[in-house]
């Protein structure tokens, strides 16, 4: 199924379930209304915001479709006050010299407001509903200084406002009222042919409608699909005619997006500059929407231990095969779909139509690459927030725009399809080791996550491999064998060597050689066993006895697992290897004291002696 198809589709499931306007609708946010009488004098400003936080703030209202982004260009039924009243906030200096906000005009307040009162004169001229009389008379009558004569509240200056028509019995939205659905649902006489989204014949749309909250894209709403220029027309046609798509297919599938992309909305994240989307489709309306939860709940993975617990073993039931809940079928369609800004477009960094059981067999085997002992993370990550890992850091915080622009969209389609990890990303975080030498645990099990993906994949194993490209285990495996690994190893315990040797240094063997063991080996350990045996000695001699004679151990227990020839240099996939080993030996005892882990091992070697 195509993406304008699955769009269009989702929005009638929308429309049947209350969740989407109507066609030639769209929501706004509004923040007042301007309540008539049957004379169309205005009798009161009606504030319609929600005061259910510290600020007022406008709800969202099913309002007749504006597709204004320059120039003049009124709405129909509604609009902000320059429009509807003629007026703008300006600031002025009252008489005991402080500044407020008062109605006003800007340079082109006049001409907004004439052109919102000659389209809705000329539309309702021959209008019989009673509350579209009231309006038309409001129009006639309306002056710009009746703002302030009649105390309306400054709050509602450059707000968007809506009309209401009391007619005795309270009152209600003129925009609402079966004669103002058919003056914004007029028939179009454009031109007619077949719309490749339904396959039916239908009148073409030809500006299609703008998407907003995709992040990076222009605040006034970006196109899907557009032509706006000679070389990307053909046959003499002329934009929406290059792809005919029809007028109500193309509100559909703009009016599902932006549903999907609002605010208030579950059904969407930010990965890097990708903008990610997604829905589920059932036969059920509670199950599509149980799925929908799950799938918010696996991008972004929720903090409380219980909620996650209960999150993981749902996901882990479906990739199994064994959901533990009816409305949770394997076979519920998904629909995931990745944005970026293009210009004044939008660009598809992704699309994947799939099913709840891929999703889950994913996204479960995407985490259980992640696991790694001690654990880095509280529960599931998220898959967006590995790239935070690739960026750079300005006063401990990472900044967003520093990650490689195409690598959220390579990793969420890895994700999603299973498919392995880039290797950009083990390159980006290896890189950032070498630069800050924060060597956490989050880069060390992406590390062992992209070497690991790339060692499961059936094209590697139909292809002759070394042996010793092995899995990076979970946890410290003493008996690996590959050189990268316990060359990792080996520098944690060089480093834990220096360290209680020389307490209070201000830049250890990590902080000056990290980066050239990890990548050249041969050309630096020997100096730092060199300088090993000096700390060892020094430590034995001391208070740190114990400690001195387990790290000796250490060192002589993983040098019999290396070759006696060090490796000159090491690719990319052995210096995440590196990373991981020096990981494993250095924080598997990070539950307690390195003295006091020293002092048992050695207490427990002495019993066993006698």
């Amino acid at each position: 199924m195509t993406i304008l198809s699955a769009l269009a589709q989702l929005y009638d499931r929308m429309a049947d379930n209350g969740e989407a306007p109507r066609p030639g609708y769209s929501n706004e946010r509004i923040s007042f209304a301007l309540v008539l009488d049957a004379d169309g004098s205005p009798p009161r400003l009606a504030d319609k915001r929600s005061h259910a936080g510290k600020k007022p703030t406008p709800v969202s209202m099913n309002v007749p479709a504006g597709s204004r982004t320059s120039g003049i260009k009124p709405n129909l039924l509604w609009d902000k006050t320059a429009y509807v009243f003629g007026v703008i906030a300006v600031e002025e200096t009252d008489e005991n010299g402080k500044n407020r906000i008062a109605p006003g005009q800007g340079k082109r307040t006049a001409q907004e407001h004439a052109a919102f009162t000659e389209t809705h004169l000329a539309l309702l001229a021959e209008a019989i509903d009673p509350g579209l009389v009231a309006l038309r008379r409001f129009m006639e009558i309306w002056r710009p200084e009746m703002f302030a004569e009649l105390g309306f509240t400054s709050d509602a200056l450059d707000q968007n406002i809506v009309f209401e028509f009391d007619d005795g019995s309270g009152p209600g939205f003129l925009h609402d009222r079966p004669a103002a659905l058919e003056l914004v649902t007029v028939p179009s006489d454009a031109q007619r042919g077949l719309c490749l989204v339904t396959g039916n014949e239908a009148v073409i749309e030809r500006l299609h409608p703008k998407i907003k909250g995709v992040m990076g894209a222009q605040s006034s709403g970006a196109s899907l699909v557009s032509f706006n220029n000679d070389a990307y027309e053909s046959f003499g046609k002329a934009q929406g005619d290059n792809a005919p798509v029809s007028e109500r297919a193309a509100f559909a599938y703009g009016t599902a997006l932006n549903a999907l992309l609002a605010r208030d909305s579950r059904r969407n994240l930010r990965v890097g500059d990708t903008t990610v989307v997604f829905w589920a489709e059932a036969d059920e309306g509670s199950g599509a929407r149980t799925v929908e939860d799950l799938m918010a709940g696996a991008f972004n993975p929720p903090d409380e231990a219980a909620e996650l617990t209960r999150l993981r073993a749902a996901i882990e039931d479906v990739a199994s095969g064994r959901p533990a809940a009816p409305d949770l079928d394997p076979a519920t369609r998904v629909y995931i779909l990745g944005l970026a800004p293009n210009a004044a477009r939008l660009s598809v960094r992704f699309w994947h139509p799939g099913t709840f059981g891929d999703f889950a067999r994913h996204v479960a085997r995407f985490w259980n690459l992640l696991k790694m002992e001690p654990a880095p993370w509280k529960g599931a990550p998220a898959a967006w927030s590995l790239l935070y890992e690739t960026a750079i850091r300005v006063g401990g915080k990472a900044k967003a725009d520093t990650i490689p622009p195409l690598l959220g969209g390579q990793l969420m389609r890895a994700v999603l399809t299973g498919q392995r990890l880039p290797r950009t990303l083990l390159s980006g975080v290896i890189a950032r080791i070498r630069a800050d030498g924060d060597i956490s645990g989050r880069r060390a099990a992406i590390c062992k996550a992209v070497i690991n993906s790339h060692l499961k994949t059936d094209d590697y194993r139909a292809t002759t491999r070394p042996t010793t490209e092995e899995e990076i285990p979970v946890s410290l495996d003493p008996d690996n064998t590959n050189p990268a690994y316990r060359l990792g190893r080996l520098f944690a315990v060089l480093e834990r060597a220096q360290s209680a040797a020389l307490p209070g240094l201000n830049a250890t063997i990590k902080d000056r050689y990290f980066a050239a063991a990890s990548s050249t080996p041969a050309r630096v350990f020997p100096l730092l066993v060199k300088n090993a045996t000096h700390h060892l000695a020094l430590l034995k001699k001391g208070e740190n006895g114990g400690l001195g004679h387990w790290l000796e151990k250490e060192l002589g227990t993983i040098w019999l697992g290396l070759e006696a020839d060090m490796p000159r240099s090491l690719p990319l996939e052995d210096q995440g290897r590196f990373i991981a080993g020096y990981y494993h030996q250095r924080w598997t005892k990070a539950d307690k004291t390195a003295a006091e882990s020293a002092a048992e091992e050695v207490l427990t070697i002495e019993e066993q002696d006698q």
